[in-house]
C-alpha cells in the first residue's frame, strides 16, 4: 500500500445531523469556507486595518500569500529560524504594520515566542491574525492577542472542501456565495482514487490526480469566499478528532524512534508535549541529498511533499535562514490512514537509502 498523497474517500457516509464539531468551537463565532485561501479572502474583504501592509513569516505557502495581493495588500515577510521560531528582530525591523500573521507550524507552538511582539502590535492597533491549520487538533493554549484565525480543514483527512474564519470576539459578516464546482471535482478526485486504493488500477490514480490538479487550479484562479459544501460538512461533524489524534501522535513517536539516529535525516521535534497533534513528521535533508532521498522514497510508495515549494513572491537573496528551511525541510505522513507497520516501512527504507 502506498503511504502519503491525497486522501481519499471510498464510502460516503449516511446522513447524519450536521453541528458545529468541538474542535472547531474553541475558536469563536465561526464561518465555514471552501479553503482557507477561502477564509482568508473572506476575512480581507470585512477588516478595515490602519494601512493595507501586511506582516507574514517568510516560511508560508503562496497560497496564504496570494489572497492578500488580490485584495491591494503590500506584503513584507519576516524570518524563521532552523526551528521555524519566528526571529523577532526581523518581525521589529518592520515598522509599518496593519496585518500581522503567524502559526504553528505542524502543530508545534512555535510561535509561543510571540507573546511580547503580540502585546506590542496590540497597543499599535494592529490587527492580528493566527494560521491554525497546522495545530488545528493541537489543544495548548493560544494567544488572547489574536483578532482572527483561519484555517484549512481538507488538509487533515478526506473531504470536497473545508476550511474556516474565526473571531475571537465579536460576530462575522458571513454572507458566503455558494458555488460547488471546485467541491464537485475535488469529491470525483477523492472516490476515484478510493477506487484505485481498493483496485490497485493505475489508471484510476492517473485520473485521480488529474482531478486533484484541475480542482487546485479552479481555486488558484478564484479566492472568492465560496461556503463549504454539505457533504464535507458532514464528514467533518461526524469525524472522531480523538481516534484522529491518537493515531497521528502514536505514528509519530514511532517514526521518531527510528529515525532519530538515521544519519543525514534530522527530525525536528521530539513529541514532549501531549497537548500538540502533529499535521506531519518534519525532517530536515540537506539540500544536496533532499531530492535523492525523496526520489528513493517515492520510488517505493513513500510519498513526502515538501512544506512548501518557495513562493515567487519572495526575494531569496534578502533570505536569511528562512531560506536554508525552505530548501531542506521534508514532511513524511505520519496520518490517520496508517499504523505502525507502516511507519516501520518508513523507517526501513531510510535506513536503505540514507
Amino acid at each position: 500500500m502506498e503511504i502519503g498523497s491525497e486522501f481519499w474517500l471510498d464510502i460516503l457516509p449516511e446522513q447524519t445531523s450536521v453541528e458545529l464539531p468541538g474542535y472547531l468551537k474553541r475558536y469563536g463565532d465561526i464561518a465555514l469556507t471552501a479553503s482557507g485561501s477561502s477564509a482568508l479572502t473572506l476575512l480581507l474583504r470585512q477588516i478595515q486595518p490602519k494601512s493595507k501592509t501586511a506582516l507574514l513569516p517568510a516560511y508560508i505557502c503562496e497560497s496564504v500569500i496570494e489572497p492578500f495581493l488580490e485584495e491591494g495588500y503590500v506584503c513584507h515577510y519576516y524570518e524563521v529560524d532552523e526551528n521555524l521560531m519566528p526571529d523577532i528582530e526581523s518581525i521589529k525591523s518592520r515598522k509599518e504594520v496593519g496585518v500581522f500573521l503567524h502559526l504553528g507550524y505542524f502543530g508545534f507552538p512555535v510561535n509561543a515566542n510571540l507573546s511580547d511582539v503580540l502585546a506590542a502590535f496590540k497597543r499599535e492597533s494592529v490587527l492580528i491574525i493566527e494560521d491554525v491549520t497546522h495545530s488545528l487538533f493541537s489543544n495548548y493554549e493560544l494567544s488572547r492577542l489574536n483578532d482572527f484565525y483561519i484555517g484549512s480543514i481538507r488538509k487533515w483527512l478526506g473531504v470536497p472542501s473545508g476550511g474556516f474564519l474565526a473571531a475571537s470576539t465579536g460576530k462575522l459578516d458571513a454572507s458566503l456565495e455558494e458555488d460547488f464546482a471546485f467541491a464537485n471535482k475535488r469529491l470525483a478526485a477523492l472516490l476515484t482514487k478510493g477506487e484505485y486504493i481498493r483496485t490497485k488500477n493505475m489508471e484510476l490514480k492517473t485520473a485521480a490526480l488529474r482531478k486533484i490538479s484541475e480542482a487546485e487550479q479552479l481555486l488558484k484562479e478564484n479566492f472568492s469566499p465560496w461556503q463549504i459544501d454539505g457533504l464535507s460538512m458532514e464528514i467533518i461533524s461526524a469525524l472522531d478528532a480523538e481516534e484522529l489524534k491518537q493515531k497521528r501522535k502514536s505514528n509519530y513517536l514511532a517514526l521518531y524512534s527510528g529515525i532519530q539516529n538515521i544519519q543525514g535525516v534530522k527530525p525536528l521535534f521530539a513529541l514532549s508535549d501531549e497537548r500538540v497533534c502533529p499535521l506531519f513528521f518534519p525532517v530536515m535533508i540537506k539540500k544536496e541529498e533532499r531530492g535523492r532521498i525523496r526520489g528513493r522514497l517515492t520510488e517505493e510508495g513513500i510519498y513526502c511533499p515538501i512544506h512548501w515549494p518557495l513562493p515567487p513572491q519572495l526575494e531569496t537573496e534578502k533570505l536569511g535562514t528562512t531560506k536554508a528551511v525552505f530548501d531542506e525541510i521534508l514532511s513524511i505522513p505520519c496520518d490517520q490512514r496508517y499504523g505502525e507497520d507502516d511507519m516501520k516501512r518508513i523507517v526501513s527504507v531510510l535506513e536503505s537509502i540514507s
